[in-house]
């Protein structure tokens, strides 16, 4: 009986102890299986100046971007977004699916989430789809997740929306760690 009340007094002093460090509970979370994916503006401009090539061409042409150019772009709207509750981003392009990894921090809580992205073509346009969301220990609150689709997607559509007057993509393909969007200029 003794051990039992110690215990709960230790644990007890372990949660305030938490609690009182002042900042977000540390819940873990998945952690990427790959290599992590470097970030630059390098990598930035780089998907930049694919993009602004496409219209100077006409009929059919292929982009291919890689997961350093894609996780680079990510990182960058993140960063652009002070109040984000989102940072350190990793995206993997494996299997047909755009993986995310990302640090989640909110006012009790940070950790790490994995999104799962089924990306198509629809109406000569991208659209993406959320196929699973993974937060580790916790389960992803309702307004969280759809906050972190909604950045997603308008982030992903924001790099496509560049693209030139007249463009409309044909298809998309993911595999090893590239993603090739096939686009038909006008």
């Amino acid at each position: 009986m003794k051990f039992s009340g110690i215990l709960i007094v230790a644990i007890t002093a372990v949660v305030l102890s938490i609690l009182a460090c002042g900042g977000p509970l540390q819940v873990g979370g998945p952690t990427p299986p790959y290599e992590p994916i470097p970030v630059s503006t390098e990598s930035v401009q780089s998907l930049k100046d694919k993009f602004n090539s496409v219209g100077a061409v006409s009929g059919e042409v292929t982009v291919a971007i890689t997961e350093s150019e894609l996780t680079s772009f990510v990182d960058a709207q993140f960063e652009a977004q002070p109040d984000s509750a989102f940072s350190d981003p990793q995206v993997y392009l494996r299997d047909g699916k755009i993986k995310l990894y990302v640090t989640v921090t909110t006012s009790n809580l940070k950790g790490n989430a994995l999104i799962v992205l089924n990306p198509t073509v629809a109406d000569n346009k991208l659209t993406v789809t959320v196929e699973s969301a993974d937060f580790g220990p916790v389960p992803v609150p309702q307004d969280v997740l759809s906050s972190l689709t909604s950045t997603v997607n308008d982030q992903l559509l924001a790099m496509v929306s560049n693209l030139p007057t007249g463009v409309g993509l044909k298809s998309i393909a993911i595999a090893d760690g590239q993603m090739t969007l096939t686009a038909i200029v006008k």
